[in-house]
């Protein structure tokens, strides 16, 4: 990989190279010659006078030329090396690139007019180094592994960077990537207890988190019937149970206190002039709120199995609850003791309907799914 990402980023390394605006002449002295030449050429293109530049120049090319030769030379005649046709085309890209950077330069073109572009050497190169890692990935793709098909898969996308739609590399891709994918299957989740309560909202919100929330490729959840559809012998099955799920009685309490507001105007007066003003004292009033609640409770069970011996790879259980409530209210003595919000309670005579069970169900689920996605997160991690 990283071969492929040296070959596919050259023109952008020298561009990045280039931005330091050095001459070139310490790259040279470290025996870097293609760094040497991209960084005198930019030093030139906008220092046309330069003269350290222009000998860096002077120098690295023919440099870079001599050991691009025997470098081929030495990868040519080491058959054992597998990555020899790849390192070949990178040698001959750094040259096209620098003859694409002179070509971009008249300064530079004054000292090296006659720069090789490697056209044929490049082709060549390029379909050798593509069917050299194309068969590097067959290889691996025969191992019949995930991880050697997930190496296949990574080496067919270099083939495919190398060269586009060489050979068959758009179905092996699929292959191997199908061959890499870890295939789960998400069973139907059943809910146990006195109620008929669904959780296929709840299936699929965890169906979603593995596209989201997992974020790896290389995973794939079924559900039981796109599995059976398909034929498919899944690598893991995810047994998921809620448990015990039971609403309580419906509970009401009540609680007085007395409340108080101060500097409420609360009459007026004359003066002796006859001038009136306004009194201002504290106002009182006992408010009394009437409050049910309704409680639910239950279990999660989670398990991550082995499908072909059955066993159990991890497995945890969460415990959730949820209590829905509801307040209203009444009072006696002077309203403007009271809050708005008090005031309001104050306008109901009667609380809401309780919620049926399967309303209750689902928001007893929101803290269970957030425990039960960083379970999954954690174990799939490592994968």
């Amino acid at each position: 990989m990283k071969l492929l990402k040296l070959i596919s980023t050259v023109a952008i390394a020298g561009v990045l190279l280039a931005g330091c605006k050095s001459t070139g002449q310490q790259a040279l002295s470290k025996g870097d010659y293609y760094t040497a030449c991209v960084q005198a050429i930019d030093k030139l293109r906008s220092s046309p006078d330069n003269a350290k530049a222009a000998d860096a120049l002077a120098q690295a090319y023919p440099l870079a030329v001599d050991y691009t030769q025997r470098e081929a030379e030495r990868l040519l005649a080491s058959p054992s090396n597998n990555n020899r046709f790849r390192m070949l085309l990178n040698l001959y890209l750094q040259m096209n690139n620098i003859a694409v950077q002179l070509s971009r330069c008249p300064a530079a073109l004054k000292i090296i007019p006659d720069a090789d572009y490697y056209s044929s050497q490049l082709e060549s190169a390029r379909n050798r180094a593509a069917e050299e890692v194309y068969l590097l990935a067959e290889n691996h793709l025969r191992m019949g592994t995930r991880p050697e098909a997930r190496e296949a898969y990574r080496q067919y996308q270099q083939v495919n960077s190398i060269i586009p739609g060489y050979r068959d590399v758009a179905d092996k891709l699929q292959q191997a990537k199908w061959d890499a994918t870890l295939k789960v299957v998400l069973e139907q989740i059943p809910v146990e207890g006195q109620y008929k309560i669904s959780a296929d909202f709840f299936q699929a919100k965890v169906f979603e988190y593995f596209s989201t929330g997992i974020r790896n490729e290389f995973i794939r959840v079924f559900s039981p019937e796109e599995a059976e559809t398909n034929g498919l012998q899944p690598d893991q099955r995810i047994r998921l149970r809620f448990l015990d799920f039971v609403v309580g009685q419906l509970r009401e309490s009540k609680h007085t206190r007395e409340v108080t507001r101060d500097s409420v105007a609360t009459g007026t007066y004359k003066d002796a002039k006859g001038e009136e003003y306004t009194v201002y004292g504290t106002v009182k009033a006992k408010l009394t709120t009437h409050t049910v609640e309704l409680s639910s409770s239950g279990l999660l069970e989670a398990a991550i199995i082995n499908d072909a011996s059955n066993t159990v790879l991890s497995q945890h259980r969460f415990p959730g609850a949820y209590v829905w409530s509801d307040s209203w209210a009444s009072f006696n003595g002077d309203e403007r003791a009271l809050s708005r919000q008090e005031l309001n309670l104050c306008k109901r005579s009667e609380p809401s309907p309780a919620p049926p069970p399967q309303e209750l169900f689902v928001q007893f689920t929101v803290p269970i799914y957030a425990d039960l996605t960083r379970f999954i997160q954690n174990y799939y991690r490592s994968y």
